[in-house]
C-alpha cells in the first residue's frame, strides 16, 4: 500500500503515540489519534530524554524548546549506602545534539508533542474519546461527544499503556502483567547543592536531577515500609523524616515537598507480548513493553518504537512491516527490560551485608570498565542513524 496511501489510527495521546501520528503524517498518511483524556499533558513530574529519544525529537525538529528549558546532563554520579561514590555513568558522544541525556519536565515534552500534533493538518486528533474495542480486521469502536461510532483503518496502533484496549482486541500470544516496586515523584524547588544522579540507600534507590532553572525532579523507591506506611497514611513529615534519615542529600530535597499532593505515586508493571502485531493492530511503548523505570527508557523506548515503526511501514506492506518491526524491536527491549529489572533488585537490598557487597562489585566493575558503556548498552538503536532515519522519513 505505501505509507502515503495509509489510513492510521493512533490509539493514546501519551509521548509514544502522539510521536507515532506526527511520523504517519509527516510521511504522508492521513492519521486519526484517540485519547480518552480530554485535556491530556498536566500530570507527571520529570523525564530523562536519553540520546536516542533525542535522536527521534531532533529528527522531527521539537528539541529547541526542549534545549531551552531542561537541563543537559553529560554524566551523572551513582551513590551508595553512606554516601561514598560506586560509579560514574558518562553520556557517550553520539554526535552533534546527541551526547547528552536531557532533564526536562514531563508536561513540557508532552506539550511539545501535542502542539506538533495540533498543527498537522492531516491528523484529526479527538481528546475525550472512549475506544471500546479494536480487532485485527482494523475496526474501532469509540465514543466520542456522546455518540458512538466506528472507525476502520489500515492500522490500528495501540499506545494506550499497560492497560491497553487495543491489546486486549488482538492475539498477542503470552502478554503479562506483573505489579514491581512502587515509585514516588516529584518536583521541587531547586538549589545549588542538590543530589544530581542516584542514592541508592537501605530505603532503595533516590535520584534527582535539575529539569529547569528553578525546579528539581526527585524519584524515591516507595516500597520499603517506613515510606510505604507514610504513603499509606498520608503522612509527609514522615516520609520526610525516612529520606532524611539515610541520605542527607534526598531529604534537603524531600523537605521542600509544600504538601502531599505534590507527590505522584505509581506502581510499575511489566508487560511481555509474543509478537507486538496481529492483523492491522500493533503496539508500542507500555502496551507493549512496560518496564521498570530504573534504567530510563520507558518513554524513550516508546520514541525509538514510533521511528522504527513507521519507517519498517515505509518499506513494506502493512501486513510485512509489522512484522519486520516486531523482528527489530522486540529483542532489543526485552534486553532493556531484563536489565531495568535487575537494576530494581539491586538498588533494593535491604542486608547491609548484600548491600556492601553490591556496593563493592560496582565499584570494581565501574574502575574496570568504561564508563559511557551503561548508557550505550540501552540506546537500541543507534541514535545518529536513528535521527537521520526520523529525518528522511518525514523530509526535514
Amino acid at each position: 500500500m505505501g505509507i502515503a496511501h495509509l489510513d492510521a489510527v493512533v490509539v493514546g495521546a501519551g509521548i509514544g503515540g502522539l510521536a507515532t501520528a506526527l511520523l504517519l503524517a509527516r510521511a504522508g498518511a492521513s492519521v486519526t489519534v484517540l485519547e480518552r483524556d480530554a485535556d491530556p499533558g498536566g500530570r507527571g513530574s520529570g523525564i530523562l530524554v536519553q540520546p536516542n529519544g533525542l535522536a527521534v525529537l531532533a529528527g522531527l525538529g521539537l528539541t529547541g524548546p526542549l534545549e531551552r528549558e531542561g537541563h543537559a546532563m553529560r554524566a551523572t554520579a551513582l551513590l551508595g549506602t553512606r554516601g561514598s561514590p560506586l560509579a560514574k555513568l558518562a553520556v557517550p558522544d553520539f554526535g552533534p545534539g546527541l551526547d547528552h541525556v536531557l532533564a526536562v519536565r514531563r508536561s513540557l515534552l508532552h506539550a511539545v508533542l501535542l502542539k506538533a500534533v495540533r498543527e498537522e493538518p492531516v491528523i484529526d486528533l479527538r481528546l475525550g474519546a472512549t475506544v471500546k474495542s479494536a480487532d485485527p480486521a482494523g475496526c474501532v469502536e469509540l465514543t466520542w461527544r456522546g455518540r458512538g461510532s466506528v472507525i476502520e483503518a489500515d492500522l490500528v496502533a495501540g499506545a494506550d499503556g499497560v492497560d491497553s484496549t487495543v491489546r486486549a482486541g488482538g492475539s498477542f500470544g503470552t502478554h503479562k502483567r506483573v505489579d514491581r516496586e512502587r515509585y514516588a515523584r516529584g518536583l521541587v524547588p531547586r538549589r545549588g547543592d542538590d543530589v544530581v544522579g542516584e542514592v541508592w540507600t537501605e530505603l532503595g534507590l533516590f535520584g534527582a536531577a535539575p529539569v529547569d532553572r528553578r525546579t528539581c525532579y526527585f524519584y524515591a523507591c516507595a516500597t520499603s515500609p517506613a515510606v510505604a506506611d507514610a504513603l499509606r497514611s498520608g503522612d509527609l513529615p514522615a516520609f520526610q523524616t525516612a529520606w532524611a534519615s539515610v541520605s542527607p542529600g534526598a531529604g534537603r530535597i524531600v523537605a521542600r515537598l509544600a504538601g502531599f499532593d505534590e507527590l505522584l505515586v505509581t506502581t510499575t508493571a511489566r508487560v511481555d507480548c509474543v509478537p507486538w502485531h496481529d492483523g492491522r493492530l500493533v503496539l508500542l511503548g507500555d502496551a507493549a513493553h512496560a518496564m521498570a523505570p530504573t534504567v530510563g527508557q520507558g518513554a524513550n523506548s516508546a520514541l525509538v518504537d514510533a521511528a522504527v515503526l513507521a519507517a519498517e511501514l515505509a518499506e513494506d506492506s502493512v501486513p510485512v512491516a509489522l512484522r519486520h518491526y516486531t523482528e527489530r524491536r522486540r529483542p532489543a527491549v526485552l534486553r532493556v527490560q531484563n536489565h531495568a529489572d535487575r537494576l530494581a533488585r539491586l538498588s533494593s537490598r535491604s542486608s547491609p551485608a548484600a548491600r556492601h557487597l553490591r556496593d563493592w562489585t560496582l565499584r570494581t566493575t565501574a574502575l574496570a570498565g568504561s564508563s559511557t558503556r551503561p548508557v550505550r548498552a540501552v540506546q537500541q538503536e543507534d541514535p545518529v542513524q536513528l535521527c537521520a532515519l526520523v529525518t528522511k522519513l518525514t523530509g526535514g
